[in-house]
């Protein structure tokens, strides 16, 4: 059997921590079993990723350590997310120009990718968006042979995580010029779980009769998503005020609960030849709901999300799906030099990030 491997990771905001959490503590167990210069990507045909799971992909992509993106989170959140539960940025939410300037958010991701572009990923990549100009979806892509693409791997990767993560009321629109100064919202309007984004690409060009792989194994990162349930018997009548809170969240959660049964029918019909496995958001009290929103940026916060994380790790780690997944390293290269864990070293590693010897972020 030829697998085809395939990560996706959901967006939700500030709520990347929970997914860049559990992944950089499977990533810590390869480290200590294959070396310290091995990544995800080298397990990953394809990283799929929307929104804030799109800044996740592209870093992964580029051999960014898990646990440096985790820090990028807890360092840059509070900037990217400043002043969120004021009452001048609510303000700015419902009646001017979005919650948040995207200047900080550009900034942040500027000192992560640098000038990097998407011929520089090291696996398969597919980060939904929104094309707002033209009315219809999008997908960035790294530009493979099989499908014949020839037009994304230009774009630099701080473009596209700002148009895979232009949250509408949050963020302005994304705007790249060299796609014609192209206007994009966030992936999540349509693709918040991008596991079908995955299944899709996957089925099309690489997995099934006369392509080079007969099965798919799918593993899929849930952000944090609490219950959308209300009180009974609320008022019925609602403007567009009462309505702002809770209209992206809704959006976001719906998306990605009915994907995921989605694939999971896919996977007992046995429609396509797939594993496929779900990493779930943890179960989040009512007290605890408080502390998770898309933009809260406070230590209570962190720390719930890393402690649902490691819970979550550590029920998931010894399932056999998600040790098949990382069994053995991915088969297809985008390039014929593009490293395997064999051959890695750390310090090779190291000299071509932006990263210090221990996977903190470089000052300087």
């Amino acid at each position: 059997m030829k697998e085809f491997k395939v990560l996706a990771v959901d967006g939700g905001g500030i709520k990347g921590l929970y997914s860049a959490k559990i992944l950089s503590l499977f990533e810590a167990d390869l480290r200590r079993e294959h070396g310290d210069a091995v990544r995800i990507v080298d397990y990953a045909d394809l990283i799929c990723g929307t929104s804030t799971g799109g800044l996740i992909a592209l870093a992964l992509a580029l051999r960014i350590p898990a646990e440096t993106i985790c820090e990028f989170y807890e360092t840059k959140g509070p900037k990217i997310f400043k002043g969120s539960q004021g009452v001048l940025a609510r303000l700015r939410q419902t009646l001017w120009g979005g919650k948040f300037s995207d200047k900080a958010l550009r900034d942040a991701l500027q000192e992560m990718f640098e000038e990097r572009t998407m011929a520089e990923s090291e696996c398969l990549i597919c980060i939904p968006t929104y094309d707002f100009t033209h009315g219809t979806y999008e997908v960035f892509k790294f530009d493979h042979k099989e499908g014949g693409l020839s037009r994304h791997n230009k774009l630099s990767m701080v473009d596209v995580a700002l148009a895979t993560s232009a949250a509408p009321t949050f963020f302005p629109l994304a705007q790249i010029e060299k796609e014609n100064n192209t206007q994009y919202v966030d992936g999540g309007v349509w693709a918040n779980n991008p596991s079908l984004v995955g299944l899709t690409e996957a089925m099309s060009h690489f997995v099934g009769p006369g392509k080079a792989f007969d099965h798919l194994n799918l593993l899929s990162v849930s952000s944090l998503n609490f219950s959308a349930g209300k009180p009974p018997l609320l008022k019925r009548h609602r403007s567009f005020l009462r309505w702002a809170p809770d209209l992206f969240d809704l959006s976001l959660i719906a998306q990605s609960e009915f994907t995921d049964i989605f694939l999971g029918l896919t996977q007992q019909w046995k429609i396509v030849p797939i594993t496929y496995t779900r990493v779930p958001s943890a179960v989040i009290s009512r007290e605890q709901a408080r502390y998770i929103t898309l933009d809260l940026v406070t230590p209570e916060t962190f720390t719930l999300m890393k402690q649902f994380a490691t819970d979550m790790y550590y029920e998931y780690r010894r399932k056999p799906s998600v040790q098949g997944f990382f069994a053995a390293p991915k088969r297809y290269r985008v390039r014929d030099s593009s490293p395997t864990p064999r051959d890695l070293n750390a310090a090779t590693a190291a000299a071509e990030l932006p990263f210090a010897a221990d996977g903190a972020l470089r000052t300087s």
